[in-house]
């Protein structure tokens, strides 16, 4: 008997022509943005407001070939990977303990629901006396802003599997940790990953601020050079630079997303 190969073949030129269609739309809202820019900034006539555009991609270009420039990146991309590290380790224990213990819950939520909204900035002073001038307050700043939002969506993760998996994997004699390896984990891992993208890009953000005032190096210590010297066009080329590299960071987690939970996207999108 002859077997036939059924298997339903998704044509992928709808796809890249979406996907073309999408480039192209925001390449022309990038180019009009940048008409508008040049023309603006000519009307207004006030550099240090709004700088020549020309002016700004020329510092823009050239900064990514200027040892200062990204030798300070390299150092706050480190802050930013060492203070994301720790969030990512105790926000991930303790979201995936307080979504399946409701015990853990209950003792740990008012707490965790209160420290989370001191706004970031309030724990500067105080990290600094921690940990005086340096790395010690950046990279607390940054564990600040990684982990609570690592804690909230490891929780709705776990909390998002049926517990009927828990009850029949109980009623087969697994025990807690082979629940937690093969279920819990795998279950909550898109709520994870979500957690982790929020948890990056609010690292990069806070410590841009805590480099304003914690340090004498880093990418945000250039802006306020830059600031203090009145170079509105480098500071406006490190803000289009910092943008950019918060971007890629939020793709490079997007990426691993869609091949770590790869079964819940299709077409390029997310089911469920």
């Amino acid at each position: 008997m002859e077997i036939r190969d059924r298997t339903i073949r998704v044509p992928v030129n709808g796809d890249k022509k979406k996907a073309r269609k999408m480039l192209l739309m925001n390449v022309g809202v990038m180019g009009m943005l940048c008409v508008a820019w040049f023309f603006a900034a000519r009307a207004i006539g006030k550099p240090l407001v709004l700088p020549d555009f020309v002016e700004t991609m020329t510092e823009f270009c050239t900064a990514w070939f200027n040892k200062k420039i990204m030798r300070n990146m390299g150092l706050t991309l480190w802050r930013v990977s060492v203070g994301s590290f720790y969030g990512l380790i105790l926000g991930s224990v303790l979201g995936l303990l307080m979504g399946y213990s409701e015990k853990v819950m209950t003792l740990l939520s008012p707490f965790i629901n209160s420290i989370r909204q001191i706004p970031i900035m309030a724990w500067v002073p105080l990290s600094i006396i921690w940990f005086g001038l340096g790395e010690g307050p950046t990279i607390f700043m940054i564990f600040m802003s990684a982990v609570f939002p690592l804690i909230i969506n490891t929780i709705a993760g776990v909390t998002d599997i049926d517990r009927n998996f828990f009850n029949a994997a109980r009623s087969m004699g697994a025990t807690t940790a082979a629940i937690f390896r093969d279920i819990i984990i795998p279950g909550a891992m898109p709520g994870f990953l979500t957690g982790l993208r929020l948890a990056i890009g609010s690292g990069w953000m806070s410590v841009i601020c805590a480099e304003f005032i914690a340090t004498s190096s880093g990418f945000g210590y250039l802006m306020v050079e830059a600031q203090e010297r009145l170079q509105t066009s480098r500071l406006y080329a490190l803000m289009i630079m910092s943008a950019i590299v918060g971007y890629a960071m939020d793709q490079l987690i997007r990426f691993i997303e869609r091949k770590v939970t790869s079964w819940r996207f299709k077409d390029g999108k997310a089911k469920g």
